[in-house]
């Protein structure tokens, strides 16, 4: 383990507030899940990220894997009840790679959710999620990456374990991509105050076993130069972040007053339908994302093209703000990461290519 691993997770544990972090090579939250075996053959997950089942699907079999049909405590419960447990009337034996000894029989409930995500960028309540997830034994896990460890801090929350893909706290410029994990403490006050919350105590187990103790990390590691980047980046991720969100409030107020564009997601905006739940979740402002419906005649793939400022080659998380299409090339929905650059320029360019395609130039 190096010492650049080591002030780089006290760094981030700190910003977290969290018990212990890790720094895993891996695509996303997802992948970093799988990699990790933290869900083995007889638990279950249940999963909310209906802009990301693809990946939910590719890594994980249906035997463990529910998707919940909203991000509310009542959806997770429907969806645990629904799912057919993994472990009934199969062997008692456990998965080798969990903390829990050999012959232990698994039967563990995890919870998955967005801080911001799906489409149209729903904030859940994270602390009502975590109460609900405590009393139906779930350690409750959060993917963090578009809110980022700035705009939100799950773990105080109620969150047990936390997700970041580190793109934008990197600026772009990681050489392979990773992903930040965090635990909860599992005790807090003193004395007869003193407090365990055994759901965190054993997800600090599960990763510890596979990762390594606290501030130490044995495997998956992301090398040095790369840990170097993601230090200096969290030295600046407030002041970007804070760009990086203002802008996209400009730019979600172009889009909602634009007669060719149905529908604006952005938590930031009062039409939103979790506008007050983000105000009390998020901090600094309502996240860089904006998702927005283009008219029936328009396709997300013909429109992005046609924007110069859409930067699809771009790096993710770095300056230049981004367009990618929601549902594929076909289909009518865009999500929009606001970068450093001018939001003037931005809406100035997605106009132009609201002319373009009402108007196309004539062969």
């Amino acid at each position: 383990m190096s010492e650049a691993f080591k002030g780089l997770a006290e760094a981030y544990a700190s910003l977290q507030g969290a018990r212990s972090a890790w720094f895993v090579r891996a695509r996303h939250v997802p992948e970093t899940i799988a990699k990790l075996g933290l869900i083995g053959p007889s638990d279950r997950l249940v999963v909310r990220a209906n802009d990301f089942t693809d990946a939910y699907l590719h890594h994980f079999g249906n035997g463990v894997l529910t998707f919940a049909m909203d991000q509310t405590p009542e959806a997770f419960l429907d969806a645990t009840r629904s799912s057919a447990h993994p472990a009934a009337g199969g062997p008692k034996e456990g998965h080798a790679s969990y903390a829990d000894g050999a012959g232990a029989r698994y039967d563990r409930l995890f919870w998955l959710v967005n801080s911001i995500g799906c489409r149209g960028l729903r904030v859940p309540d994270i602390r009502v999620l975590a109460e609900a997830a405590r009393e139906a034994g779930a350690i409750l896990i959060v993917d963090n990456t578009v809110a980022s460890a700035w705009g939100c801090q799950p773990l105080s929350l109620g969150a047990h374990i936390v997700l970041e893909a580190l793109d934008r706290v990197a600026g772009g410029a990681l050489h392979a991509k990773a992903v930040a994990i965090a635990v909860a403490r599992s005790v807090s006050g003193k004395g007869r105050k003193r407090r365990t919350d055994e759901l965190a105590h054993r997800a600090y187990c599960l990763l510890a076993q596979r990762l390594g103790g606290e501030f130490s990390q044995l495997v998956f590691n992301v090398d040095d130069a790369d840990l170097a980047i993601i230090s200096e980046g969290l030295q600046t991720l407030g002041e970007r972040m804070q760009r990086h969100t203002d802008h996209a409030r400009v730019i979600a107020e172009y889009l909602a007053a634009h007669p060719l564009v149905p529908q604006t997601c952005y938590p930031g905006l009062k039409s939103h339908p979790d506008h007050d739940v983000a105000a009390r979740t998020l901090m600094h402002g309502f996240g860089p994302a904006v998702d927005f419906e283009l008219a029936e005649r328009m396709c997300a793939g013909t429109f992005i093209k046609r924007c110069a400022a859409s930067h699809r080659d771009h790096p993710a998380g770095g300056r230049a703000t981004r367009l990618s299409p929601l549902c594929g090339d076909e289909s009518h929905y865009i999500r929009l990461f606001a970068g450093l650059d001018d939001p003037i320029d931005i809406v100035d360019s997605l106009e132009q290519a609201m002319r373009l395609y009402c108007n196309p130039p004539h062969a």
